[in-house]
């Protein structure tokens, strides 16, 4: 039987009226605390603790402060109103009891925004941040992968030369490094809450469980709780050939779409669906990050560090693991040659579900479909032009 890998130490909870405001960052299990958090929502507040609102997390409060659409701006996506952060401020205001809110769009709030924040939340006596970190170089993969969900046409390595061509800049996704300069995400909040109230949470090298554990004791909750809630969701990575279908598909189907259509029938049918509805054979290449992209992600990465430790905030694991190099393998010279079967199917099987629900999704999904069986069985990595 295998060793467990340890836990985090213990986080000492919040003032019993205090709010624990987790900013994310992005792909370090967010969606799987949130997940827990919302299942947990009756639970939780029969020991004082609310988990406002009735989504599995607060982005809408945190997309509004921060101005920024959720979607393509002119193509079917809004900026979302202010009223839905002013309406998450008057629930925790409420409260008589811890309250803890989450979304990981927080982290990219500027510093007038990280404060504003603050300020509308009860100030620095009451607010707690928690930011949760782990090492960039394993974040790149599932982070392109995300963008691709918001229609990315660009392949993995190109986006990893725009994204290293200018640490801190991407002209491919701007959003990029407002996430994953880390040392910057915590420096903006340390400054907002005052370093005392910031918890680093380093979720190297510790169990899954950890971060379950660690926001019990924050919150005050038996950690049974949440632990007994960590697999509610799956968020497996794509394979090689999975991530290759969505980038044609992409580029192929994006321009003709509103970005309403899109998540419908791309974002929640093609790419949910042939995620969650099968498990990849052992044999099926994986996405590989080249030699010189885990290179410069331990450069940021070893920066980031230094930062946070000048910084002086609450830090529980291995910081210095996010520092590490990363061990990749050989990158295939050429994308991967076949696409299984069963992935094509039941990206497929999506479209056509979706154009079940009005006409203009079935004569989209009409579109989508043909497109998909055409890429996705026949000739998905034959080369085209970008």
């Amino acid at each position: 039987m295998s060793k467990q890998a340890p836990l985090l130490p213990p986080v000492p909870r919040i003032a019993d009226d205090g709010v624990l405001l987790h900013v994310g960052v992005h792909k370090t299990g967010t969606t799987a605390i949130q997940a827990a958090l919302a299942d947990a929502r009756d639970d939780l507040l029969t020991h004082g603790v609310r988990y406002p609102g009735k989504l599995q997390a607060q982005h809408r409060a945190a997309l509004a402060l921060l101005g920024r659409p959720w979607g393509w701006n002119s193509r079917g996506g809004s900026v979302m109103d202010r009223r839905h952060f002013d309406a998450l401020v008057r629930r925790a205001e409420k409260h008589n009891g811890r309250v803890v809110i989450s979304s990981e769009f927080f982290c990219e709030a500027p510093a007038d925004k990280a404060s504003e924040t603050i300020q509308a939340l009860g100030g620095s006596d009451k607010v707690t941040v928690v930011v949760t970190l782990r090492n960039l170089g394993k974040l790149l993969p599932s982070s392109w992968q995300q963008y691709l969900k918001y229609g990315l046409t660009t392949e993995y390595e190109k986006w990893l030369e725009d994204v290293f061509a200018n640490p801190g800049a991407s002209k491919i996704s701007p959003t990029f490094w407002r996430r994953h300069d880390h040392g910057a995400v915590v420096t903006r909040w340390a400054n907002a809450v005052g370093a005392k109230n910031v918890n680093v949470l380093v979720l190297e090298d510790v169990d899954l469980s950890a971060q379950f554990h660690a926001f019990a004791q924050m919150l005050g909750v038996p950690e049974d709780l949440l632990v007994n809630r960590m697999n509610l969701t799956s968020n497996r990575s794509m394979t090689a050939a999975e991530a290759e279908l969505l980038v044609r598909l992409n580029k192929r189907v994006k321009k003709q779409m509103q970005w309403t259509d899109y998540v419908k029938l791309v974002r929640r049918g093609v790419a949910l669906q042939m995620v969650e509805s099968r498990e990849p054979d052992a044999s099926e290449p994986r996405l590989v990050t080249p030699e010189w992209a885990l290179d410069a992600a331990a450069k940021e990465g070893a920066a980031s560090v230094e930062t946070i430790k000048d910084l002086g905030v609450n830090v529980y694991g291995n910081l210095d693991a996010l520092a590490v190099r990363i061990h990749g393998t050989h990158t295939p010279d050429t994308p991967p040659a076949e696409m299984p079967i069963d992935a094509a199917v039941e990206a497929i099987v999506a479209v056509i579900e979706a154009s079940k629900e009005e006409p203009t999704s079935r004569e989209l999904a009409g579109k989508l479909w043909r497109q998909t069986r055409k890429d996705g069985v026949r000739s998905l990595l034959r080369k085209t032009d970008a």
